[in-house]
């Protein structure tokens, strides 16, 4: 159970991010058969890669949460972090990002830079993580080098440098050349090994990307600019590589490695980029310091240094959670060290947790240790109140890092559920909630719905089949129903006045109001004008009871009444016959004539809306949302994709991310949120009325 500690400047911290089907999952399957982890790869296909353990995933073919494994490489070890990759689940990505020091960007040498791999180059670029590109897939029919490279220059605006390149490509390709030693690896016959020389038919590629590394290295090193402009003397390859590794961590240079991870070409020259390129833990911390605040007092910033010495503090970044043994926190420890079974601090919630066993992770398979250090991932089983995001730290050193914030969820449905299982769905929901911090499930206060929200179709999908699998609960999406408000268009003022007399105490209450329409998200003010106590004051409250119970339903459909304004100008009382409860059904009955002489009106939720297409789809989804009752207000141009800017109302959109993969082919992303609630067409509000 014990755990030699491994020296911190050492540790490479490192995320795959590649497209759904980019082959990040074999890439790393390749790197741990390299480095001697496994003696024999797995497949994809075949459902036994380390890095791909839930039963969805296998039988899907792909990623749906962040996995963890780790490999050493030389002198380095190396944690790796495979991240989704289809577009439902790249959101996970952040939290990842908030952790590693280091990033490989995994682009497919045939397909090239897709949405996806311009997501991950923005997340990339805002968690200020250090990169280095890999071009996969050069045995792939198709696959052309020079096309994706210039792709990626393009797309994501960002300077290139090629460190190794292929030799040959698609059914011809059969090695690299590695451009900072300069030498060529074959991997004729299956066997990878060492060339006598650099094949002729690759020099004027050689020497022309050869003489690009030189300049750009030299460019970023005084000294060596000036060596090489004196006497063209070139840097030695150390030089090279300690100047290449600046560039990597400053952001300025994307360094290109290529290869295939299936066939097993350039992934050990990528081994060797991971090694000597990417920060270890105290080289991110030059970049971005590790500062947290205060739990106590969230204005006062505090600092940590990556070292063993200084007080624990860790950040969970991944939670999974098994109907039969429980909660696992996949953490990533920043400073200090965590010892098995020993109490800490969560910071975020300042909760006190009892501590659990840890354990080092090689995808599914753990392996129990008893102390995680600064610099290492691992995981802690059954912590009562940690979720994904928080801060675990020393009771008494006290800190909290910042959170990730994921894009809100855009697919939206109603969930239906016979009424006998209702609590078993919601109680597995939430589980599964505390798993996935991009899925929400809530009951909607208006309309009464169980909702679930998620980042697309297929996670919703594999949401569902999960529910089914781990708590046996089964529940169906339907469209959620649209929480419609009314108002009214014109001011009025309306009596609303309660005279009974049945024998002994009658029932007597008669109040005045003015009612007029306010500003759109305004919501409801109530204002007591009433001089001269013609109604008492402690019946006053009754009447803005009775108006607040009134505006639950409304004239024209019955939905929620909104933006409204109310004066209570004046009335009457009786001395032994008014009540509580008389003035609340005067103010009641009033508020009701008032929707009628104020003339009411249907109010549907508009949806402000961003859709990143293709340029070659930009015309089609526009064309769309003009037939959805889209307003378009601006179009920006984002690489080789456009962002639509729209507001559009919510009933057009509840089913908007299925046709817009139709549209573009699975391209198409999009965003949305509550923009305002507006007046719905006439002919619009006749249909809805008919339908409900």
């Amino acid at each position: 159970m014990s755990q030699t500690s491994t020296d911190i400047s050492r540790i490479r911290n490192v995320t795959l991010l590649a497209h759904g089907g980019g082959g990040a999952t074999t890439l790393a399957e390749t790197l741990f058969f390299n480095s001697g982890v496994i003696h024999k790869r797995g497949a994809v296909e075949e459902g036994n890669t380390v890095l791909r353990s839930e039963p969805e995933e296998i039988s899907h073919g792909l990623t749906i949460s962040p996995q963890v494994g780790h490999f050493d490489w030389k002198d380095v070890h190396v944690n790796l972090v495979d991240t989704p990759g289809y577009i439902d689940f790249i959101e996970h990505t952040r939290a990842v990002l908030n952790v590693v020091g280091g990033a490989v960007l995994v682009y497919s040498g045939v397909s090239g830079v897709r949405t996806e791999n311009a997501r991950f180059w923005n997340m990339v670029q805002e968690a200020m993580v250090p990169a280095i590109g890999f071009i996969n897939k050069m045995d792939k029919s198709r696959a052309d080098f020079i096309r994706v490279l210039g792709e990626i220059e393009q797309d994501l605006e960002v300077t290139t440098l090629p460190v190794t390149i292929p030799i040959g490509q698609g059914e011809d390709f059969e090695g690299i050349v590695d451009l900072i030693p300069m030498t060529a690896w074959s991997a004729k016959d299956g066997k990878f090994s060492q060339m006598d020389a650099i094949p002729e038919s690759v020099q004027d590629d050689v020497e022309y990307y050869r003489m690009q590394l030189i300049e750009k290295i030299v460019e970023s090193d005084d000294a060596l600019l000036e060596a090489y402009l004196e006497d063209e003397t070139p840097p030695t390859e150390e030089q090279m590589i300690e100047a290449l590794k600046e560039s990597v961590l400053t952001r300025r240079i994307l360094p290109i490695f290529c290869g295939s991870g299936d066939a097993n070409i350039g992934v050990r020259a990528l081994a060797n980029g991971i090694a000597s390129y990417l920060p270890s833990p105290v080289d991110k911390a030059s970049i971005k310091p590790l500062v947290g605040v205060d739990p106590n007092n969230r204005e006062q910033e505090i600092a940590r240094t990556p070292s063993s010495e200084d007080p624990f503090s860790a950040v969970v970044f991944k939670t999974s959670v098994d109907p039969f043994s429980g909660k696992l926190s996949i953490v990533r420890v920043f400073s200090g060290v965590l010892e098995a079974d020993k109490p800490f601090l969560n910071g975020t919630r300042d909760e006190k947790e009892k501590g659990g066993h840890l354990y080092r992770l090689e995808g599914k398979e753990m392996t129990q240790v008893d102390r995680l250090e600064a610099g290492q991932i691992g995981a802690i089983a059954r912590l009562a109140h940690t979720h994904t995001g928080d801060t675990l730290c020393d009771p008494n050193a006290p800190i909290h890092y910042h959170r990730v914030r994921y894009q809100d969820p855009v697919f939206t449905y109603a969930v239906d559920v016979e009424a006998n299982s209702e609590e078993k769905v919601s109680n597995g929901f939430m589980k599964l909630c505390e798993e996935d911090p991009t899925l929400r499930f809530y009951r909607d206060t208006e309309t009464r719905d169980m909702i679930l929200a998620g980042m697309g179709p297929t996670h919703l999908s594999i949401t569902l089949e999960r529910l089914e699998r781990k708590y046996g609960a089964k529940a169906e999406l339907k469209a959620p129903k649209v929480p419609y408000h009314e108002t009214i268009r014109a001011a009025c003022r309306v009596q609303g006045k309660l005279k009974k007399q049945s024998g002994g105490r009658g029932q007597f209450g008669d109040c005045w109001i003015e009612v007029e329409p306010l500003e759109r998200g305004t919501g409801f003010e109530f204002e007591d004008k009433i001089v001269g106590g013609v109604i008492p004051r402690n019946f006053i409250p009754s009447v803005e009871k009775g108006i607040r119970d009134s505006m639950d339903k409304g004239a024209v459909a019955g939905f929620p009444v909104v933006d409204i304004k109310v004066r209570l100008v004046d009335g009457s009382h009786h001395s032994v016959d008014s009540s509580d409860n008389a003035f609340r059904t005067a103010g009641s009955m009033a508020f009701r004539k008032a929707l009628e002489e104020g003339g009411s009106v249907l109010l549907e939720p508009v949806m402000a809306m961003e859709i990143s297409v293709p340029d070659e789809t930009m015309g089609d989804v526009i064309g769309d949302m003009n037939s959805r009752r889209g307003k378009i207000t601006g179009v920006t141009p984002r690489g080789s994709d456009q962002t639509i800017h729209c507001e559009t109302p919510m009933a057009e959109v509840l089913d908007y991310g299925n046709q817009l993969n139709a549209m573009t082919s699975g391209r198409g992303i999009y965003t949305m949120r509550m923009a305002s609630y507006q007046e719905v067409p006439s002919h619009i509000a006749r249909k809805v009325l008919e339908d409900k």
